[in-house]
Parts: C-alpha cells; structure tokens; sequence
C-alpha cells in the first residue's frame, strides 16, 4: 500500500515538474506583471476624486484650461484630469486644453466614469504596453527566456512607471507606437494587415502628434527592403489614420464646426507646438546618456525651527538631473541601437526596426525637448536593442565564454532591481 502512495507522489511531482518546464515562460511573465502591478497600485486603486475636486481645479484655470497665474499653478496630470473629465462630459476638445489631441483625454475620462479616479487608466495601458512588448520580444528573439528580458528592464524603468502612475498622456501615445511595430513586422509578411496598422498609427496620432514619427521608421525599413509594392500599399493605407485622427474630434464636428475650421484648429495647434519654449538643441541627447536637464540656479532659504522666519538665504548653481535617469539603460542605448542595426542590416533581420524606431523620434527631438515624458514612446526601441545584444552574444558563446556572460547578465538584471530602488539626485551643485 505504501509502495502504491510513494508511486502516486511521484507520477504527480513529475507532472508538476512538466507543467512548471512547460509553463515557466508564462509563470515569469505573471511575476513581472505582478511586480508592476504592485509598483502602480496605488494609481490603480486609490486616487479616488469628486466632482468638487474638479471644479476646484478647474476654477484655477483660465476657461480655455490654461494657467492663469503662478499662484493658481495646476500641474499637467490635473490639467488633463480635469479635460478627461470635461470631454467625457461633452465638453468638446476646442473648448478646454486643446494643445493636444483629445484621445488620450478620452481614456482619462473614461477612467474617471469607470474607477472615479483619472490614473486606473494609465496604468491599465502600461501594463497593455508590457504585454505588447512582451509580444515583439517573442517576434524579434523567438519564445526564448530573452523574451522577458525587454519587460523586465521596462517594468523597472521609472520614468515609464511614472507615466502609468499620473494622468499624463504619453504612456498611450508609446502604447499604440509599441502596437504599430508590433502589427507593422507582421504586415511585411502580410500586407493585407496594411489597414490595422494605419488604424494603430491614427489612434497613436490622437493621443500625441508625436505618435506619428513612427511612420518614418516604416517607410524607409520598406524602401531599405526594396518592396516597392509594400511601401505603395502603405501610403496607400495612411488616409485611414488620418480618418481614425478626425472621428477623435466627433464631439467637435457635432458642435456645429465644418471641415475648414476643423483644418484652421488643427493650424493652430502646430503654431502653439512650435511656439513653446524648448531647451536647445540636442538636448535630449544629453538628458539621454547623462540625465542631465541642463544648468540651474536654486535659491535655499533656510528658516528658523521656532519662528518660521527665513535667516539665510544662499544662490546655488548647478546641473539639474531627471530623477527617472536609469544609467544602466539610458547610458548605453545609443551603443545598444547602433550595435543592432549593425548586425541587422544586412541580415535583413526584422530587428532593423528597432534602430529606424529610435532614429525617427530621436532625430525631430534633437531640435528641442521639453520633458523627459518625450522618451516614453521610443524607450521600448532601445530596451529591445538591449535585449537584443545580450541574445545574440550568448547565441553566439562558447564554453567558459558562455557562462561568464551569462554570470554578467544575472549581475546586471540584479543590478537594474536594485537601482529601481536608489534615488537619483534631482540637482548637484558646483
């Protein structure tokens, strides 16, 4: 009888243990999605508001939605909390904060309607993005164990953690850029997909103007391919993004506007974009490799503990630092893309499209930068060329080679949980 147990433990160890070698893929990816979860829940489950808080925000507000004072200063993930929820309301995008698009403003208002909260939203999307990433990881690498490395280094990354936690707008502008790489390497296969990747691009363009750099990107991976037919079939697409871009503005249209002024408005979003005040060129280059913002000058007033009053006050200059600055990913992805598109070129390796992913953002950006939100969209292009690198180095080893590589990686991956956790200095004085 004992005998008969002992042969029945064992049948279901070795079923367990088939079903963990079999699922450990799926099981790892659950534990990061876990561990990001955790990381947002408190936008996913707190931040509850009123319909108070909203008047309230929006009273500091000039009725067109812009600041009307420095003493009435309202931060951008107010600003769009309160537009989500006056659009989601009726209100149309012309009439309040109209700088950018309003789909993006419609998910927050969803959000509000759904959760009484602006944020479940965001972090609903960024989760959506690790999973689309996860899906061009295993389109780029194969369904290997490299496929969860690009969301793991993402779901540490603060910078794309921050955008998930506040209702801020780029974390669905990188979600539908993320999506159109993803559809645009099964469209190369399939041109009849042509249709939902210009529907992925059009929503991306509703979300943030900037969505719409990843159109370069395609058109010259097509034109370095030679398939002449694909990139007529492409632009051939297009006008179905445009489409997807004007039904965001339904609300508009049924307000009485026609087309023209439809055309007049969208002029004067260009002119408002070009208008505002930018850091320099190139600049995000630097923000890039060294998380430096730029120069600064701070003034420290020290107070007394028991009166209030200020006794000093002292002038510091110095650099100004992102507190998202990951320097174990930020520093190297300039080397990382070139060294992909390096060994992709002539391969002819679909991994092409991440180098020509960063290129067309980073190329328009090197003309200004404004926030380091503007990296959320083309930050999964050199995650992946990360990733890329470290498979195809330890494809390629042998041996001791081999294991010592894949001990440096184990350091590295250690190393990235662990600077999730240190903060950066936001200012260092000279």
């Amino acid at each position: 009888m004992r005998s008969c147990d002992h042969e029945g433990l064992s049948i279901a160890l070795k079923k367990l243990l088939l079903f963990l070698r079999k699922s450990r893929m799926t099981l790892i990816l659950l534990f990061i999605m876990g561990l990001y979860i955790y990381n947002v829940q408190n936008a996913l489950f707190a931040n509850k508001l009123d319909e108070s808080w909203y008047s309230n925000v929006q009273s500091r507000l000039s009725p067109k939605g812009e600041i009307s004072s420095i003493e009435n200063l309202v931060f951008d993930p107010e600003l769009y909390a309160v537009a989500g929820w006056l659009y989601i309301h009726g209100v149309p995008p012309n009439e309040f904060n109209s700088g950018h698009p309003p789909l993006a403003k419609y998910f927050i208002g969803i959000s509000e309607v759904l959760f009484h909260s602006p944020t479940p939203m965001n972090a609903l999307f960024g989760l959506a993005t690790l999973l689309v990433v996860y899906l061009l990881s295993i389109k780029l690498f194969g369904k290997t164990v490299f496929a969860l490395v690009p969301v793991y280094m993402l779901s540490l990354e603060k910078l794309f953690l921050s955008a998930a936690r506040a209702s801020t707008l780029d974390i669905y502008a990188g979600f539908f850029v993320s999506l159109s790489v993803l559809i645009f390497l099964y469209t190369v296969k399939n041109p009849k997909v042509f249709p939902a990747l210009s529907l992925a691009i059009g929503l991306g363009i509703s979300c943030k103007w900037e969505a719409g750099f990843i159109i370069v990107a395609f058109i010259i991976y097509l034109l370095l391919d030679r398939a002449w037919m694909k990139l007529g079939y492409f632009v051939a697409s297009l006008p179905l993004a445009l489409l997807t871009y004007v039904v965001a503005y339904t609300t508009y249209f049924l307000g009485g506007h026609d087309l023209l002024e439809f055309v007049d408005f969208q002029m004067s979003i260009y002119t408002f974009a070009i208008n505002r005040p930018t850091r320099g060129a190139l600049t995000i280059w630097q923000l890039l490799l060294t998380g430096v913002i730029g120069p600064e000058t701070r003034t420290i007033f020290f107070l007394n503990e028991k009166t209030g009053e200020i006794i000093k006050i002292v002038t510091v200059k110095g650099l100004a630092i992102t507190y998202s600055f990951n320097p174990l990913t930020w520093s190297i992805s300039a080397w990382a893309v070139l060294a992909c598109f390096l060994r992709t070129f002539r391969a002819g390796d679909d991994a092409r499209v991440l180098a020509l992913w960063f290129i067309s953002f980073m190329v328009p950006l090197s003309s200004g930068l404004f926030l380091e939100y503007h990296l959320i969209p083309l930050m999964p292009s050199f995650i992946l060329s990360i990733a890329y690198i470290f498979r195809d180095g330890y494809s390629k080893g042998e041996g001791r080679g081999k294991t010592m590589l894949l001990t440096a990686l184990t350091v590295y991956f250690s190393a990235l949980a662990v600077c999730h956790y240190l903060k950066i200095p936001d200012f260092i004085a000279i």
